[in-house]
């Protein structure tokens, strides 16, 4: 509690806080770690490969986590969803999520679902994907799963749903009636972009209006009210977060004011801000990913595409810090061609596209995949710190953020490693953060990442 007036400080702890100012950083954190809250620990499930990753203590260690996100839910428009082919104007069938035809086992209902109702991507496993993730609550009291709701290829009705009224009931109840069917605490929504649809629309449909933002507020508004009559009944907290993006695009609406995000957080428990990205294989020039703070040397450093300005955009919007989830990519992008350039490191160079190596022969890198395939081995503290087969580990003190680079073959990869993490977890520590997120579970495959943001942030 900040003194008032009558209780300014003593001259001892005026000089105790003088103390603490001039101490570095990193010793304010671990003077306060001790006393400091848990932070959450959220990470996405991917349930789209739950044939070869199952949702289960096998696969998951639920002791590294507050919370799992099942991805994704989609939303029914017209009886239809999923993403459109531009050029064939084809989207599938809604298949009901059990919350209004339940008796039919998921199959498909003889009746479309009202437009707005939840529905499954794949009815064959989602269903029992999520039934597993609630599972994993048992032995793990404090672990909560939520289902999320879009991703870049389900957004595209989400303009739809939030600008009409019965849509955003008919969305909050069979929320509701998921939550309780499959033992859920909550939703996220990632909307993939409102006024920016990452998806194209098929020919003569909307999926885009200037007044998205505003009609997001009235949707969460409303969503927040139900949940919470819901929770008064249930006894019980329904939790409703939202994936973010990082930059000003998602956080300006198009008059170029953030208010419309202070008002959003409003009815959010928090915000899963999607703190990467940042650069990716189809830019002409490689960078970091995810960097932590903003490299001088990056010739996009202008653009201010890494975290800590990220988290300064949502501040100045007016969202609290206790509502920001820094999120934390567990997968990395490769670029080929990237000549060495002056440092000999691969670093900021113009190259020739996405990389052909990484999981199923395309530009991505998880972190798994790299020790799996010997491109990272530990080094002398346990790490995977070093690099092998070719590539030299490289660490950017000025990003926080490690990147490889095989002068050989001049393949040049960024990717989210141990160090990395320790350093987005002492700034998510520093800064009162709410905690951190990652995508996804997958990309750990040994656990090594998690088990960082584990013992960072779980005090």
């Amino acid at each position: 509690m900040r003194p008032s007036r009558s209780q300014s400080p003593s001259p001892r702890s005026s000089r105790l806080l003088r103390w603490l100012a001039a101490l570095p950083l990193a010793c304010v954190v671990a003077a306060a770690g001790a006393g400091a809250p848990a932070r959450e620990i959220v990470g996405y499930y991917p349930g789209w490969k739950s044939a070869g990753f199952p949702a289960d203590a096998a696969h998951i260690d639920a002791s590294q986590l507050t919370v799992v996100l099942f991805a994704f839910l989609d939303t029914c428009w017209n009886g239809r969803h999923g993403n459109p082919n531009p050029a064939a104007g084809v989207v599938e069938v809604c298949h009901d999520a059990g919350v209004g035809s339940a008796s039919n086992g998921g199959s498909d209902a003889a009746a479309a679902p009202p437009d707005g109702t939840l529905v499954f991507g794949d009815p064959a496993h989602d269903g029992a994907s999520l039934h597993a993730l609630a599972a994993l609550k048992h032995g793990h009291p404090g672990l909560r799963v939520l289902a999320s709701v879009g991703g870049w290829n389900w957004s595209n009705q989400f303009s739809n749903l939030a600008a009409t009224a019965p849509a955003r009931a008919t969305f909050a109840a069979s929320a509701l009636a998921l939550l309780r069917r499959y033992d859920l605490d909550g939703i996220d929504i990632d909307w993939e972009y409102p006024t920016a649809a990452g998806v194209p629309c098929t020919a003569a449909q909307v999926c885009e209006r200037p007044d998205d933002k505003q009609h997001y507020v009235t949707l969460v508004r409303e969503l927040r009210a139900a949940f919470d009559a819901a929770g008064r009944a249930d006894r019980k907290h329904y939790a409703i977060t939202i994936a973010a993006g990082a930059t000003d695009k998602f956080i300006d609406d198009p008059n170029g004011s953030s208010r419309w995000l202070a008002q959003l957080a409003d009815s959010l428990d928090w915000i899963n801000l999607m703190a990467y990205d940042y650069h990716m294989p189809w830019d002409a020039r490689n960078g970091h990913l995810a960097a932590l703070n903003g490299d001088p040397q990056d010739p996009a450093f202008a653009l201010g595409y890494d975290d800590a300005t990220a988290v300064r955009r949502y501040l100045a919007a007016g969202v609290a810090p206790d509502k920001l989830v820094l999120g934390a990519p567990f997968y990395g992008y490769g670029w080929k061609a990237c000549p060495s350039g002056a440092a000999a490191d691969g670093l900021y160079q113009q190259c020739g596209g996405a990389a052909d190596g990484g999981i199923d022969a395309s530009a991505s890198y998880p972190f798994g995949w790299l020790v799996d395939a010997g491109l990272l081995v530990q080094g002398a503290r346990g790490d995977y710190d070093v690099g092998a087969h070719g590539y030299r580990r490289y660490w950017s003190e000025a990003a926080q953020a490690p990147y490889l680079y095989n002068a050989a073959t001049q393949v040049w990869i960024s990717y989210e490693d141990q160090a990395s993490l320790r350093a987005k977890s002492r700034y998510i520590n520093a800064r009162g953060l709410r905690g951190a997120m990652f995508w996804e579970l997958s990309g750990d495959s040994g656990h090594a990442l998690g088990a960082v943001l584990a013992k960072e942030l779980r005090h």
